[in-house]
Formats: C-alpha cells, structure tokens, sequence
C-alpha cells in the first residue's frame, strides 16, 4: 500500500469511527497508518523495523562502555553532550524520594536492546526488541518516559525518538505490546465498548475484554515492570528500580507518551492512572470525556500536523476532551507557544503523521530537528 492509498483508508476509517455522540472515544485515529523508518508497510503487517524481532539484538551506538546480560545488550557513547535542566513540572535527579541515584561519573549513552521473551519466558505476544536509554551525558531530570509506539509498529520504529528524549535527561522505555488489535478485525461484531475494552487490556493485562487474552506479562505496563526489574541489576548506576515500588510503578514520577494508536491508548491510559504528564502524538485521547481523570487535563500535551490526513477530527477530539489553549502553530515560534498545549504545525515534510516524533520525515535545521524546541516543551524540558 502506497503512502497515498494508506492516508485515504486512515481517512475513511477515522471519519466512519468516530460515531459516537458522547466521543467523544477517537479510539480507533489513525489506527491503519503504520508510520516507522519504512512509513509504506501495509496494515497487518508487523510494522517498519519488524527485522529488530529476535533474541539478544545487539544495540548500535558509539564507542565506549555500556552494559550485557541475559536477553541484552547495550551500547554506550562515552564524550561529552548537551546538558538540560528540568522545565516545568519536571522534577530534579539524585535519588531519595525525589528522583533515582544515577551515576554520572562516567558520562554516556546507554542504550538497551532487550528482548520480551529472554526477559520473562512466560510471553507469548509481541515479542520484538524493546529499549531503554537513558543518557549520562545529560543532567537527569528523575522521571521516566514510556512511550507507546502506533498501530502494528515495534519499538524499533521509534528508538531514535527515544534516544532524542533520553538526551533531554529522561530514564526512556519503549516496550512491545499488542497494538495490532484495532487494524486485525478484533473487534468486528463485539460490539461499541470492545475497543476501549480490548485497548485497556493491551496496556494493563487486565481481563477486560471478551475479544482477546493479554496476559499482565504481555501488556505494556507487565512489560514496563519486567524491564525495570531486569535493568535494576543489570545497569544498577541507571537506578532504574526507583520507579518501581513492588510490582506497581511510580506514576507521579512517570512520562506517559506516544504516536498515532500509542497516542490514543496515551489518554485512556492517562484518565486511569496518575502520570505526571502525557504527551500525545497524531491523535486525539481514546476514553470516555466524562471520566474522572488521574492525570489531570492541565499536563495533557498534544501535536499534529495540519497536513495530516485526520487533522481535523484529531484537532476536534483535543476541543472535545478539554485539552488547554487553542490549536496554536508551532513554526517560526518559540515555547511557550502562548501556553498552548495544543501545538500544530505545516512545517515541509514527506509524511506528515509520522512527522512530529523523530523519524526520516521529521524536518530538519542542519543536524537539529526543527521540532525540538516544541517536544522539550511538551516533555516538560528547559531548552
């Protein structure tokens, strides 16, 4: 399927899906783009960078010292880097109750390969190469990112975005969790709550829905658990297990974030559990708007492209939800963007809903991207 023919069909099924009066439930946006280094893969297939599928993928990067294990490898980057300090609502580093004890003594990239099934044999489901970065180049800013890759991608798809968040100063995961649900049929006939239904079970591994069995091992957050444990004393200077309290995670120290189906399944997620912010990509929230809400609206970040083939009901869902500020263009301008954490942008690129997180058509100033002043906004991050 052709970049054209994939917009068209996203299109179609957007429009078709959001029927719903109340919406006010864009679960279903942007469900058939799968957008990665290769944005043409067709849906149903595993998604652009499906070759990272396997055990023990080694990680890229420079030289230098970084760390192995069972199911792992990482690579580093020794030498110098930028360094940022935590904008707003982005709480300091050092551990204690305040952020986890990183080791910066010997500044790097450390750059996590990890593979689902090495890690906890008991999975079954959407086993591709999964990453953790964090960079020690960076003064760590004490939370965590996860970010939710789009419908049939891999992780693989968007490491680059997060070694791009990991150079802000943030702890990144990117997990692999069964996002291919709401392209696959999974939902024909069952009726209007399966989607929410089935998307809840794929994030959390509760028994919530009739049309599919995840186990809390194959969901995203039985996957964000595993990685921490297995990081906790594979890379113990990360202090990466400060994020865990028991088999639970420390919300209120946590970035929920993601792209297209990864975005939508951000807002359901965000409703039902207490981040400290939530960063959607090219989409609207999936979920109920009259849901009591645990993140609250006022850390709800969002961007989309103007040229997006599902702009407008993406830009009409962040209206509906209560999402702050105005739709406000990104371009030309610099944070805070009139505190707007409603951002657009029509900025030159080749595929515009893959455009606003790091991928090959994410437009470029020299070697930086032009969207960066606005994801350090979104994130929380001073410039």
């Amino acid at each position: 399927m052709s970049r054209a023919e994939a917009s068209a069909a996203h299109a179609r099924y957007t429009i078709a899906a959001m029927v719903s009066p109340r919406l006010l439930v864009p679960f279903s946006l942007l469900v058939l783009v799968a957008c990665g280094s290769d944005s043409d893969s067709p849906p149903g297939d595993d998604g652009p960078g499906s070759s990272s599928t396997g055990a023990g993928a080694s990680g890229s990067g420079a030289s230098g010292s970084g760390a192995s294990g069972s199911g792992a490898s990482g690579s580093g980057a020794s030498g110098g880097g930028s360094t940022s300090s935590g904008g707003a609502g982005v709480g300091g580093s050092g551990g204690g109750p305040d952020g986890p004890n990183v080791d910066v003594s010997d500044p790097q990239l450390y750059d996590f390969d990890l593979d689902p099934h090495e890690l906890d044999p008991s999975t079954v489901d959407s086993l591709s190469t999964q990453y953790a970065v964090l960079d020690t180049r960076t003064t760590p800013i004490g939370k965590l990112v996860v970010f939710l890759p789009g419908a049939n991608n891999v992780p693989g798809d968007w490491h680059q975005h997060g070694i791009e968040l990991a150079k802000f100063g943030y702890h990144v995961l990117v997990p692999h969790y069964n996002n291919r649900w709401s392209s696959d049929g999974t939902c024909d006939g069952q009726g209007n709550s399966c989607g929410l239904d089935t998307r809840w079970e794929a994030l959390v591994g509760e028994d919530a829905s009739d049309a599919i069995e995840i186990s809390r091992a194959d969901s995203a957050e039985g996957r964000v658990v595993t990685m921490l444990k297995y990081l906790t004393t594979e890379h113990p200077g990360g202090d990466w297990g400060w994020f865990l309290q028991g088999d639970d995670l420390r919300y209120p120290h946590m970035v929920i974030a993601g792209i297209s189906h990864g975005a939508a399944s951000t807002g359901l997620y965000a409703v039902r559990r207490p981040f400290s912010r939530a960063v959607l990509h090219s989409s609207g929230p999936a979920g109920d708007t009259g849901e009591a809400k645990q993140t609250p609206l006022s850390v709800w970040y969002a961007l989309a492209h103007t040229e997006d083939p599902s702009y407008d009901p993406i830009v009409d869902s962040w209206d509906n939800w209560g999402i702050e500020g105005d739709p406000t263009s990104i371009d030309g301008q610099s944070p805070p963007f009139g505190g707007s954490h409603r951002l657009i942008t029509s900025a030159d690129t080749t595929y515009p809903h893959c455009s606003v997180v790091v991928h090959d058509s994410t437009p470029l100033d020299g070697n930086e991207y032009v969207f960066e002043p606005a994801w350090r906004y979104m994130y929380g991050v001073a410039p």
